[in-house]
């Protein structure tokens, strides 16, 4: 048991890490980016990265939304340069990321994209596009070089340049999404360089110079407690009187309930409440008030009926409205959450 919340301790600090150097609010405009080194593979000397303000466009609608960004300038003019600007935290073995980037200039071969589980600057696995060719580029560099990959030569058109992407490994499965077009890939470890850990850089080639925007990384558990957020804001969405919506379970059979899921993710593995445990013991709804707000809190089953958790709720319950119509409202939305997660093992995958 320590040995395993040493380990969880280890990816919670180095993912900290992270996610402190990937937000741009916290870092000086016009300078290099604090947490990030820039390496290079190939002729000539590394390029670099600045954090600039810039407008960019929201995924849906075509408002710009004023933020910051990471300008990145490749540093060389052969076309086998390529400048990393790499994350000095180690990412998480298993993880899912996203980020905007468009290409803003370069003359050699505009190219730019994400590398990801490297070992250093001349092995990884790379995503990146090439928009003279509209493809899409899934290689393995060893040594500094691509000894494997695939392309897609049919890339959705990216809003004012930028371009979505998404992207996960788990194990030797990777799967991204561009601009709402979904690939994967399982590999194979016997042929393909197998790297199941490492860490990511921004990556562009030549003289490239190139934009990146909204960079996200996330851990096996902040990649589930998003997934239960978007359930929960979905269903919460349908019902205006929803003041607070959780999740909660055992994550193992001995332990205490804990919230897996909300929509403030400041509660997230945070102890549930108590009404929670009677509701799952005892089979029961369970009701309070105060003042205008009701309290409910149901037992969430799966698709046989077994009790999986609980769904614990705040609503927005004028003074005087009976206990019954709370109830109603409250199962109305935990059926709505049900959907989403038809056994136990759902909760957690």
């Amino acid at each position: 048991m320590k040995t395993i919340c040493l380990i969880l301790a280890l990816i919670g600090s180095t993912l900290h890490a992270a996610n402190a150097a990937l937000d741009l609010s916290k870092q000086k405009l016009g300078k290099a980016p604090k947490g990030f080194t820039a390496k290079v593979a190939g002729e000539g000397k590394a390029g670099k990265a600045v954090v600039r303000e810039g407008q960019i466009p929201a995924i849906i609608g075509g408002d710009k939304i004023k933020g910051r960004l990471l300008e990145v300038t490749g540093g060389g003019k052969n076309a086998n340069h390529y400048t990393l600007i790499m994350l000095d935290a180690l990412a998480p073995n298993d993880f899912s990321g996203s980020v905007r980037f468009r290409i803003i200039g370069g003359n050699i071969m505009p190219v730019a994209g994400i590398a990801f589980r490297a070992q250093d600057e001349k092995n990884y696995y790379l995503l990146a596009i090439k928009p003279a060719d509209t493809r899409l580029y899934w290689s393995v560099f060893e040594k500094g070089e691509a000894v494997k990959g695939r392309r897609d030569n049919a890339i959705l058109p990216a809003p004012g340049g930028w371009h979505d992407l998404k992207f996960s490994a788990k194990g030797n499965a990777l799967k991204w999404s561009l601009n709402g077009r979904n690939q994967f890939i399982t590999y194979d470890p016997e042929k393909v360089p197998d790297f199941r850990k490492g860490k990511i850089a921004l990556w562009v080639r030549a003289d490239t110079r190139a934009e990146f925007a909204h960079f996200e990384l996330l851990n096996p558990a902040e990649i589930l407690a998003k997934r239960h957020a978007e359930v929960l804001r979905r269903v919460a969405r349908t019902d205006p009187r929803v003041l607070s919506l959780q999740l909660v379970a055992r994550t193992a059979p001995v332990k205490a309930l804990k919230i897996i899921g909300s929509l403030n993710a400041a509660e997230v593995g945070q102890p549930a409440h108590a009404d929670c445990a009677k509701v799952m013991d005892q089979n029961k709804n369970f009701h309070g008030r105060k003042k205008d707000v009701a309290v409910v809190t149901l037992p969430l089953r799966d698709k046989n009926g077994k009790i999986i958790g609980a769904v614990r709720m705040r609503l927005r319950s004028p003074v005087g409205t009976e206990k019954r119509r709370d109830i109603t409202r409250a199962t109305v939305l935990t059926k709505q959450i049900q959907r989403s997660f038809p056994d136990s093992k759902s909760l957690f995958q």
